[in-house]
């Protein structure tokens, strides 16, 4: 029976301490209560193994072994306290559980929109205080399909505005995409989406819960991934800096160096694409710093596509060998030299090795 509600409603079980929480009673008297119900046979309490709590430990003496709860056991033991008079507040013991189960569905929802962002093929693009994702991570976000996107888009472009809610705007609440003329849509685009589609659609009630709780918390996350993104480009910004003043201010591939008279333009260029290897961007050692002209051919090269360390020493060999040639001087073969020996070594120690956030 265990196994059963694990599948069925492991997610959504109290722990020990939350029950002693929301029942305002310590760990210990929790327990003493539980060990009282398990005794006693002949009472008219009773938590039952599969229906109220299951074991976390399936071994070793029940009165040790700790368990997790469903809300019904929780509204059972605040039942139990009441006849005891030890508490007058089971309305708000249940209070407590419904907010919980709220704070519950919102981190659910805030998971998935995080989950959207980091494996989104397409990067968020940011605007000011606005960040849009396309239409295909906004319907992943919302948990709906193509049919009932459109729907939903397509009430909202003809009312021009919801009960209550201003209408749709471009550069607030959606964009179009440069490459695909696709809309993009903002954190206030979704929750308004959200909003048509809980009032409008025909769903089921769980899909409706979904969707009003994306609506109330869309934006906060939204919020929460620009200013993780701003600081994350602060530093890249910061690092590139250090690797150009690492070098002198010298194209690592062409030995040409930017000073006053000699406008070079330099780029710091990483090895492992910052989309692909979010993890890797602001590593010094992921960052090459070149030319922009030779940064914009080897793009070309690849045609849009992520890029490795490996990727640019095949760039080298087969677009630009002009210039590694060894035969154009000393520096030329020392600097690809130790270019190969560096972008190996990178490639070997981070390819398959992600570093933690």
């Amino acid at each position: 029976m265990t196994d059963k509600i694990s599948k069925k409603l492991g997610p959504a079980l109290l722990s020990h301490h939350e029950v002693a929480k929301i029942l305002n009673k310590t760990t210990t008297q929790l327990t003493n209560t539980i060990n009282f119900f398990d005794a006693h046979d002949d009472d008219e309490w009773e938590l039952q193994e599969g229906e109220h709590f299951e074991f976390l430990i399936k071994s070793g003496p029940i009165h040790l072994r700790p368990r997790r709860f469903t809300e019904e056991a929780v509204a059972i033991l605040a039942r139990y306290y009441e006849e005891k008079g030890e508490i007058n507040f089971v309305n708000r013991v249940l209070d407590a559980l419904l907010r919980r189960r709220l704070k519950r569905k919102k981190m659910l929802v805030s998971r998935k929109i995080v989950k959207q962002f980091v494996s989104s093929e397409v990067p968020l693009e940011i605007r000011g205080e606005f960040a849009f994702v396309t239409k295909k991570t906004t319907i992943n976000i919302l948990e709906t399909n193509g049919k009932g996107f459109n729907n939903s888009e397509q009430r909202l472009i003809n009312s021009g505005s919801l009960d209550g809610q201003e209408g749709l705007e471009i550069d607030k609440d959606f964009i179009r995409s440069e490459e695909t003329e696709e809309r993009m849509w903002s954190q206030r685009g979704i929750a308004r989406l959200a909003i048509d589609m809980s009032q409008n659609s025909r769903i089921k009630k769980s899909r409706k819960v979904w969707v009003e709780t994306v609506g109330d918390v869309v934006e906060d996350c939204f919020k929460q991934e620009i200013k993780r993104l701003n600081a994350a480009s602060n530093r890249i910004d910061k690092i590139i800096s250090n690797a150009k003043k690492a070098t002198n201010y010298t194209c690592q591939v062409s030995g040409k160096k930017k000073n006053n008279v000699n406008s070079v333009q330099l780029i710091g260029h990483h090895l492992f694409d910052r989309h692909t290897r979010p993890d890797l961007a602001d590593l010094q050692e992921n960052i090459l710093v070149v030319e922009n002209q030779i940064h914009i051919q080897f793009h070309a090269w690849k045609g849009g596509e992520s890029c490795e360390p490996k990727d640019f020493l095949k760039f080298l060999l087969d677009v630009r060998f002009d210039l590694i040639d060894p035969d154009n001087s000393v520096a030329s073969k020392k600097r690809y030299q130790h270019l190969l020996t560096w972008l190996e070594k990178l490639q070997k120690n981070y390819e398959k090795s992600y570093l933690k956030n």
